[in-house]
């Protein structure tokens, strides 16, 4: 399990940012770590490394759901704290999806099922006077 120390959100940017150029089309991200952890500012670099504009997102605690393009397809930037996990699927969120299109899922709980055969997880967790990230990549390509 790769790990990282962040010593600020330009740290965390980064790190979304380069992880983004690992994530294929279809690919999904499940995110864990406790309010403030990094998750919405992780996903700024994230939208950024798939070539879309990082000043667009924003936390998607109250809203649920934001959907934000990229270069290639778009990014799909989920909040599952307030619907926990099986509320994506209330939402249609499978229907929704495009093939060239990435999900990005905060507080995202068990196991799914995710729409997506590519799935890695990531947690941030407070660590000094920054956070550290931990995160798994699947063994798999991409399967849709």
């Amino acid at each position: 399990m790769p790990e990282r120390f962040l010593a600020d959100e330009e740290a965390t940017e980064a790190l979304g940012e380069a992880l983004a150029r690992l994530t294929p089309p279809g690919g999904t991200w499940l995110l864990k770590g406790g309010l403030g952890a990094g998750k919405t500012t992780w996903t700024r670099g994230f939208l950024r490394g798939l070539g879309g504009d990082p000043e667009e997102v924003a936390s998607p605690t109250y809203a649920v759901l934001h959907r934000y393009g990229c270069s290639e397809g778009r990014l799909f930037h989920l909040d599952l704290f307030r619907t926990g996990p099986d509320g994506a699927w209330s939402l249609g969120l499978e229907e929704s999806l495009g093939a060239g299109d990435r999900l990005v899922v905060e507080w995202a709980g068990g196991d799914g099922p995710w729409p997506t055969g590519w799935v890695a997880r990531l947690e941030l967790t407070a660590q000094e006077a920054g956070r550290r990230a931990d995160w798994t990549l699947p063994d798999e390509p991409a399967a849709r």
